[in-house]
């Protein structure tokens, strides 16, 4: 009887997030995500695009959770609880899942996604899945409150999860950030968080990515502004403007599409995951995105740019793929000359992201923006903000719910250790402080 963790996945490392927390003889896991660097390899260099993947392929790659880690909790699973969108939380959901006797619960954003992705990859889930909008509850078996903490966060629909449990609330936050200017959504709800903390919040799992940046993480605000002055305010007549963000970052789309529309650009949204995103999006009544033409199949994207060629790339704003230098994303293809469209000196290429820290996405990205300088292009890069909370938005988050326990989650050991570090700050003593690592076991109570 008790609490006990098992992390299945993220710790040690950055992705592949999963988590199982097991309440007396019940079991919640949280999140099933995918590790990108090692899908990406799996995908696209060792099986090619039509290749299908299943949970062998993608186990032996070291792509998805190793969760035989929790082979004998397996038929106490009640629920698998998925935060968010993003394919390091929610990407081994379809090829996992269905071992497990339990629904998925979600926001209604995510389930569209995972819908989509179940659909894309031929895959049918066993699950029942039940969506949760953000600061809801559901009633689990046996006195379990699951409560969904609507947060900020880059993709809509983030919750922080909290499990209420006759011990104490178990709150998983992993990933956000506290944006007190969203573009999309609320912003956090402060006073809720700190009747948590009087109620008695356990334990927190937090995500400990930027646990080293001395810094509170910009607003969304902040990444509107940069666009504002790289697409508004510079001179772009007769150039193509082109810009490439990640795709489930619906409110960061929703700012160039209305940037696009104030230089009186026709706004073209190009690639398979922009489309399944926006159409989520839409579905789930996120948001619309009115006047902009959405584009997801490759020939259909091949006609498109062959169009705008001729007609003329200063009547258009295109948003497309292969911000991370991806080899087959529309950007490469195009420095490859493998498209009916091409670059000339002076065009505007607006990177509204980051590198993700991972050697391929590097040496990739490296040769992009080689590629494109040498083009002569005008290249304006890292037209961002961060999607997750910094050392000084933990340290806030801490202040307000007062966890007993702390648990950093969603990070490689350097991460770790300037978590723990700040927990130590804040005067947690050892003994309420665990750096554990995947397939390690504690009990909280």
């Amino acid at each position: 009887m008790g609490i006990e963790v098992c992390p299945v996945g993220g710790y040690g490392e950055v992705g592949r997030n999963m988590t199982a927390v097991k309440v007396d003889d019940q079991v919640i896991i949280f999140d099933m995500g995918l590790h990108m660097s090692n899908y990406i390899k799996v995908t696209e260099e060792e099986h090619g695009e039509f290749v299908r993947i299943n949970e062998q392929i993608l186990k032996k790659a070291d792509a998805v959770p190793q969760d035989s880690q929790i082979k004998d909790w397996r038929s106490k699973v009640v629920a698998i609880v998925v935060t968010h969108a993003h394919l390091d939380h929610l990407g081994a959901a379809p090829y996992l899942a269905s071992k497990y006797n339990a629904p998925i619960i979600c926001t209604p954003f995510t389930a569209e996604i995972l819908k989509t992705m179940c659909k894309d990859e031929h895959v049918t889930l066993t699950n029942k899945i039940i969506s949760l909008h953000p600061n809801q509850s559901y009633s689990l078996a046996n006195g379990l409150t699951l409560e969904f903490c609507g947060i900020t966060h880059s993709t809509p629909q983030t919750i922080i999860a909290a499990l209420h449990t006759p011990y104490g609330a178990v709150m998983y936050a992993n990933d956000y950030k506290l944006d007190d200017h969203p573009i999309l959504g609320k912003k956090p709800n402060y006073e809720h968080f700190r009747k948590l903390g009087e109620k008695g919040v356990l334990l927190l799992m937090q995500d400990c990515i930027y646990a080293g940046a001395a810094k509170r993480t910009p607003s969304e605000l902040v990444a509107k502004d940069m666009l504002d002055d790289v697409l508004l305010q510079l001179d772009s007549r007769g150039k193509a403007v082109v810009v490439t963000t990640f795709s489930s970052h619906i409110a960061r789309l929703k700012t160039i599409a209305n940037f696009g529309k104030k230089l009186n650009r026709r706004v073209i949204f190009m690639g398979r995951s922009i489309s399944k995103y926006c159409f989520a999006a839409e579905a789930a009544g996120v948001t619309k995105f009115e006047g902009v033409k959405i584009i997801k199949f490759r020939r259909q994207i091949e006609k498109m740019l062959k169009e705008v060629q001729q007609r003329g790339k200063d009547k258009y704003l295109l948003v497309m793929s292969g911000h991370q230098g991806e080899p087959k994303a529309a950007l490469s293809r195009i420095i490859k000359g493998e498209l009916s469209f091409r670059f000339d000196p002076g065009d505007h290429i607006v990177f509204s992201c980051t590198v993700i820290p991972a050697d391929v996405n590097r040496r990739q990205r490296a040769e992009l923006d080689a590629g494109l300088k040498k083009l002569g292009v005008r290249l304006f890069t890292d037209i961002h903000v961060s999607g997750h909370s910094s050392r000084e938005d933990m340290r806030e988050f801490m202040m307000l719910t007062k966890p007993k326990h702390v648990i950093p989650a969603h990070g490689d050991p350097g991460m770790m250790d300037e978590f723990i570090s700040l927990c130590k700050e804040m005067g947690y003593k050892d003994k309420n402080i665990h750096g554990i690592i995947n397939g390690q076991r504690i009990k909280i109570v």
